[in-house]
């Protein structure tokens, strides 16, 4: 285990840490680099290789295939089929697009093999603690709403039918993918590059990242971990945001404090990828602090309330960056023990990193160890 000193800060996204290419100044350069926005961030693309059609289209074809995961898997795009299923009223069958049915089959077979610690239908939960779409809260629901948001949560109450792409789920019940959607992102651009018979390039929405081949100065792609910040409770602290209530509002006390922060920092590791993915989950990223304890908005599904151990992060590497970002976010759940194990008994890549007083100890499975070489 390395351990780091604990007065280091980060850049991050709300859900996940960023991810830099590292590299000097006499490093060569991409071919080309192509940028947008879309699944609520932005997104780049990196070209290891002259494009055989031109930039403008690749560009455009690229902004599609981020557009389509958002139609597919959104929460926040009304017209998506993920919402389209979840306000059904209706208790029997539903037919599914294949873009939303072969993620939530994934997470539903994550969610089995997690004992629930991953749970696709987390969404009332992330809903009631404040994390969700109902809006932000600064301080903790009580226990009714607890237990009524409970009551309408639980992935084995979801049945698929894969011969016909349909899907079956208690009426009002709420799926939630945002825990895959920038993996799935990823995944969908790389899918159209490699349609344009491109074989090096490095994409990345929403710091989830995807790459394949070789890097312009040959070898692997080298992409850098950023740290973990200081944990500072009840301060808005070195680059950090408060998101507060309104001026006057009952949630005004300064017991109470949430955070949604995008500082910058430095490297934590750097990781050689060629063609795989790699996702990071942070328990720290958006949280609030009420009367001296944080929560985080990472919900574990089986007791209905944020997680409270002292991981830091978890970063994971798999061949399809989908995986990568839902695994990344069931080992956060699981936490630094239990998710350890679980990712070393599967030969998952993971790299957890654990608050331990004012330091930082990282812990990483053998798979993991062996993209450092």
């Amino acid at each position: 285990m390395r351990r780091y000193s604990a007065g280091l800060a980060m850049r991050a996204a709300a859900t996940g840490l960023l991810f830099v290419i590292a590299a000097c100044a006499t490093t060569p350069q991409p071919a080309a680099v192509l940028r947008g926005e879309g699944l609520g961030s932005t997104w780049s693309v990196k070209l290891g290789e002259p494009s055989p059609v031109d930039l403008a289209k690749v560009q455009v074809g690229i902004q599609a295939s981020v557009d389509d995961v958002a139609h597919d898997l959104s929460r926040w795009e009304a017209t998506s089929s993920l919402n389209a299923m979840n306000a059904s009223r209706s208790n029997d069958w539903q037919s599914v697009s294949d873009g939303l049915f072969a993620p939530l089959s994934y997470a539903l077979s994550l969610a089995a093999d997690t004992g629930g610690a991953y749970d696709p239908t987390v969404a009332a939960l992330v809903d009631v603690w404040g994390f969700g779409k109902a809006g932000r809260r600064y301080e903790p629901p009580d226990a009714i709403a607890i237990k009524a948001a409970r009551e309408r949560v639980g992935y084995t109450k979801v049945a698929l039918d894969r011969a016909g792409s349909r899907i079956r789920k208690p009426a009002g019940m709420q799926v939630d993918l945002s825990s895959m959607t920038h993996g799935r992102g990823a995944d969908r651009v790389a899918e159209y590059l490699n349609s344009l018979g491109l074989q090096r390039y490095l994409v990345d929405v929403g710091s989830e990242i995807r790459a394949r081949g070789e890097s312009p100065e040959g070898g692997a792609w080298h992409v850098a971990i950023e740290q973990p910040p200081p944990e500072v409770t009840n301060s808005g602290g070195a680059g950090t945001r408060q998101n507060g209530p309104e001026q006057g509002s009952a949630a005004g006390s300064q017991r109470k404090t949430a955070h949604d922060s995008q500082s910058k920092g430095t490297v934590a590791r750097i990781v050689n990828l060629r063609d795989a993915g790699i996702a990071t989950s942070g328990n720290f990223r958006y949280y609030f602090d009420y009367n001296g304890r944080r929560y985080s908005h990472r919900i574990d599904p089986r007791t209905g309330e944020p997680v409270a151990h002292a991981l830091a992060s978890v970063t994971v590497i798999d061949p399809i960056c989908m995986h990568a970002d839902a695994l990344a976010t069931a080992l956060t759940v699981l936490g630094p023990d239990e998710g350890l194990q679980y990712a070393t008994n599967r030969d998952i890549a993971a790299l957890f990193i654990v608050r331990s007083g004012d330091a930082l100890v990282e812990k990483m499975t053998p798979r993991f160890a062996a993209y450092l070489n």
